[in-house]
């Protein structure tokens, strides 16, 4: 019998290893396809998480380990609001539902200075009451000195959950608070929370799921705030652009829904109107700077956070309303003492924010250029020229990126890493000018220059383009453009586009190697060759051309394609497909083919158009925005409806039948593209390196505007 126990419980056991490696499986597989989501916002890598199942097994059985996998397969797949987990770490929202299951056992005190705002004090304390029901919580109302009738009404918001402290003098917003914070228990986290603020269901217990479950080193951690019109009133908090000596809020004036607010972020600073600060912090950092006497205390809070290793994390599943500027109109010497805190700030902050060495020992500004991969794209390509470009011009470029390996002549140094974690850790030590070149490399790299360098985003497209009907992916991607960096972008188009999301940028168009694309003399053209990029990816439609040539029936041209995608021969006996042909060879192409063609739906600028007219082909093209610039229809280019196939259909007969069309369209073309050659286009970027290592130090222009 014993025997036959044993071999039953074998079998069980096998069942049980057999699910759980099953499980395993599954939940590896998508620890895999987010790759490094931990590594801005849990801190436990994938080798560390099959290490604590492994040894979660042993502990605690087989059982137990696949409930507790599945609960992570879970997670990871994005329940709730998550539906994206990218690799640079950025999730696309929060997880409701991971933050009702979760229990919370820190108690809270919440810090409210009051100054003759009884009314909305009242409403802000009820709101407290009636929102908080399943945390330990205390409110510890300070009262700044208010006037005697004011005082009184106070008192009768005493209760087992609220105690009222009174002032001796009227101190501001900084003395009020840390007289509240100093009595805070010394095993309790803090929030500091302005009196005309109306708390929602479900906003305390998401704060501090932010500050323990969400993020890593985290220190104080931020709501959405909302106006009393449901509007936005802050989402985090960034430098003004337009008046700098200011601080701003992200995505101020927008609906309650806006994408972009609905995705955690950590942020420069959250303001003093909500503010959950973790014990460990105060612990560390302290209280607010009393030498503020209005205003500018919260951001350097965040800031003094920031140079201790804390970070700040607006997380917009806690939301409030702020009746903002309700009690600023009592003080009435507001005016001079906000420009004493201003003044107070830069004198403290200038140097850190305006004086970021980017040289090299020898003197060389260095600017080093970050890519999630060195492949085969366009992209990529314009990249790698302005790093060994500049390189020419005397400046220290370096390209970091997560791959080994390139297809590209890259003439700089580099360097790789595992995941953007690492990347983030080196990179956040250096001095230099910082380059994302991808969304997915702009929050690194915003993290990175925080403390060290300046940050530079190369937006070569609004990179929702890349996510069609995938609002969850876009929102993130426009996440990621944050007011810190120096923008730069490749086409009127792709400008207009990040002005309209309220960012600046400066317009260098990418350029073409005039030594490799061009009219060879006495060169020999084919009589019936349409040339294209041959490319699957949904934007380049190449559907739409294939259509429209296949309809010009038996008397349609070659159709010659190159790229790297060498299958694409297979779809019709007329294509001939060259694999990876390097530029030279593709010039060579160029100067044969009769008619270049690309009906691209969108592209940041369409590189191929402009080597192909730098070569003497006519092109014909459609409306793809970023070649608007340069794509002139009748002049430089024959244009086209999107997926208008008897419209491509008879403008490619027109243009192979009219050999003076062909001439007209290449001399102007010709002409057009002296614009573009990489002489002209280097001297831009140089002045726009230049511009950015000089920096603006305004701390002397505040004191001569604010001071005494």
């Amino acid at each position: 019998m014993r025997v036959k126990a044993r071999g039953k419980n074998s079998i069980l056991m096998s069942r049980k290893l057999k699910i759980l490696v099953r499980v395993a499986k599954k939940a590896t597989k998508k620890l895999f396809d987010v790759r490094s989501y931990d590594d801005f916002y849990k801190g436990q890598s994938l080798a560390g998480t099959i290490s604590h199942f492994a040894k979660y097994h042993f502990k605690n059985g087989s059982r137990a380990t696949v409930s507790k996998l599945k609960k992570e397969l879970v997670r990871v797949s994005g329940n709730g609001l998550v539906k994206h987990h990218f690799p640079n770490g950025i999730v696309s929202g929060v997880d409701q539902h991971a933050i009702n299951r979760w229990q919370s056992d820190k108690s809270v005190s919440i810090v409210i200075p009051s100054y003759n705002d009884y009314d909305l004090l009242k409403t802000c304390v009820e709101s407290i009451h009636r929102t908080c029901v399943d945390i330990d919580y205390e409110i510890i109302i300070v009262d700044d000195y208010c006037m005697e009738d004011n005082r009184n009404k106070l008192k009768t918001l005493s209760d087992e959950k609220t105690r009222v402290i009174f002032r001796d003098t009227n101190g501001g917003f900084a003395k009020a608070v840390n007289t509240g914070l100093r009595e805070v228990p010394k095993v309790n986290d803090a929030v500091i929370l302005n009196s005309d603020i109306e708390a929602h269901d479900g906003w305390l217990k998401a704060l501090q799921y932010g500050a323990y479950e969400f993020g890593e080193n985290i220190g104080i951690v931020g709501p959405k705030l909302l106006y009393p019109d449901g509007r936005i009133q802050s989402a985090g908090s960034y430098r003004n652009t337009e008046a700098p000596e200011w601080f701003d809020h992200y995505y101020r004036f927008q609906d309650s829904n806006y994408g972009p607010a609905n995705v955690p972020q950590y942020t420069l600073g959250i303001t003093g109107a909500c503010q959950y600060i973790k014990r460990e912090f105060m612990d560390t950092v302290g209280i607010l700077d009393e030498g503020f006497e209005f205003a500018f205390e919260d951001m350097d809070y965040c800031l003094r956070g920031w140079e201790k290793g804390y970070r700040t994390l607006y997380f917009p599943a806690s939301s409030l309303t702020h009746h903002e500027s309700a009690t600023r109109s009592k003080n009435k010497s507001i005016g001079e003492k906000e420009k004493q805190a201003v003044v107070y700030f830069w004198e403290k902050w200038g140097d850190w924010f305006d004086k970021r060495n980017v040289k090299d020992a020898s003197g060389k500004t260095r600017i080093i250029f970050v890519l999630q991969t060195l492949g085969y794209s366009g992209g990529i390509k314009i990249v790698v020229e302005h790093a060994n470009r500049l390189a020419q011009e005397g400046f220290a470029p370096e390209i970091w990126s997560l791959s080994e390996g390139s297809v590209w002549d890259i003439n700089v140094p580099t360097r790789s890493f595992k995941n953007y974690r690492k990347l983030t850790e080196s990179l956040e030590k250096e001095e230099a000018i910082k380059v994302a070149t991808w969304w997915e490399t702009a929050f690194p790299v915003w993290m990175a220059s925080l403390k060290k360098g300046i940050a530079v985003n190369f937006i070569q497209e609004n990179e929702t383009w890349f996510y069609p009907n995938d609002p969850d992916a876009q929102r993130t991607v426009i996440s990621c453009y944050r007011k810190e960096f120096k923008n730069m972008t490749t086409s009127s188009y792709n400008l207009d586009e990040i002005r309209q999301l309220g960012l600046k940028a400066e317009l260098i168009p990418c350029g073409y190697d005039e030594t490799v694309y061009f009219q060879k003399e006495n060169n020999k053209k084919e009589s019936q060759v349409l040339l294209s990029v041959g490319r699957t990816f949904f934007q380049k439609n190449f559907d739409f051309t294939l259509k429209s040539w296949e309809a010009l029936g038996d008397s349609r041209p070659m159709l010659w394609l190159f790229g790297s995608e060498p299958d694409m021969k297979s779809l019709n006996d007329k294509i001939i497909y060259s694999f990876k042909p390097t530029d030279g060879e593709v010039n060579d192409l160029y100067n044969k083919a009769t008619v270049f063609i690309q009906t691209s739906r969108h592209e940041g600028f369409c590189l191929p158009l402009l080597e192909a007219m730098a070569s003497g082909t006519p092109v014909i093209a459609t409306d793809a925005h970023g070649n608007r610039d340069f794509c002139i229809d009748g002049k430089t280019a024959l244009m086209v409806e999107h997926d208008d196939v008897k419209g491509l259909t008879l403008t490619i007969n027109k243009l192979f039948k009219d050999k003076k069309l062909q001439d007209r369209l290449v001399k102007n073309s010709l002409k057009e593209v002296e614009k573009y050659t990489w002489p002209v286009i280097t001297k831009r970027l140089v002045a726009f390196y230049d511009n950015i290592e000089k920096q603006d130090h305004i701390t002397e222009k505040v004191v001569a505007k604010y001071g005494k």
